[in-house]
């Protein structure tokens, strides 16, 4: 029986090459390469075409959230896991919606990381126990402010739609042709509309709307 092909790209070298060595152990996972940063990974990734790619969210350069996609696109079907320390809900949704198929914290037990290569290798989905919860407990919100939402602006909506692209209020108004005050104030308006609190809930909360894609 072939070997699961997993690729690993993380930029703490020692908890890579632990989690290496520990895949490596399995009769049935084979660990066909392995990244320090996204850019690099990605690369590897439409050569080597792995079954699954585990890939933190946080690394210096480009961030998982934005390479997620971009594996799926150099590696069609593909399954890919987020290993990551953050179990805010709003990661996980925005984990989910690029196109990740398991969420694992880095403070998981070994049988939890085996378990999400294996399911989501199977074509299954995977999130760890403990950050379901937490995630439940957001979507709940969202559906709430869902119902009750008022309606952005325009304005409001390309305010979002450059927050979706991670850039900074200064890089916002410099696109918009705005001053940093006046995209403050967008943002402090529309998370009043969407019941967000913060920029990650308001974005996780627009894209489950469809209101930004």
């Amino acid at each position: 029986m072939a070997k699961i092909a997993t690729f690993l790209i993380d930029d703490h070298t020692v908890l890579r090459q632990a989690v290496v060595e520990m895949l490596e152990a399995e009769d049935d996972i084979a660990v066909v390469g392995q990244a320090p940063d996204a850019a690099s990974g990605i690369e590897a990734v439409a050569r080597l075409r792995p079954d699954v790619v585990i890939i933190d969210l946080k690394m210096p350069g480009q961030g998982g959230l934005v390479a997620i996609p971009e594996i799926a696109r150099v590696a069609p079907g593909c399954g890919i896991i987020v290993f990551t320390m953050y179990d805010n809900a709003a990661y996980v949704w925005q984990a989910m919606n690029a196109g990740a198929t398991g969420y694992v914290l880095k403070s998981a037990s070994k049988d939890d990381l085996l378990r999400a290569v294996r399911a989501v290798h199977a074509g299954l989905g995977y999130l760890q126990a403990e950050v379901t919860r937490p995630l439940l407990k957001r979507l709940a919100r969202d559906a709430k402010a869902a119902g009750q939402k008022s309606e952005l602006s325009a304005r409001e909506l390309e305010v979002l739609e450059l927050v979706a692209l991670g850039r900074s209020n200064k890089a916002i108004a410099s696109a918009l042709k705005i001053a940093e005050e006046t995209v403050k104030a967008h943002l402090k308006s529309l998370y009043e509309k969407l019941g967000a609190s913060d920029r990650a809930h308001a974005v996780a909360i627009a894209l489950r709307q469809q209101l930004i894609g």
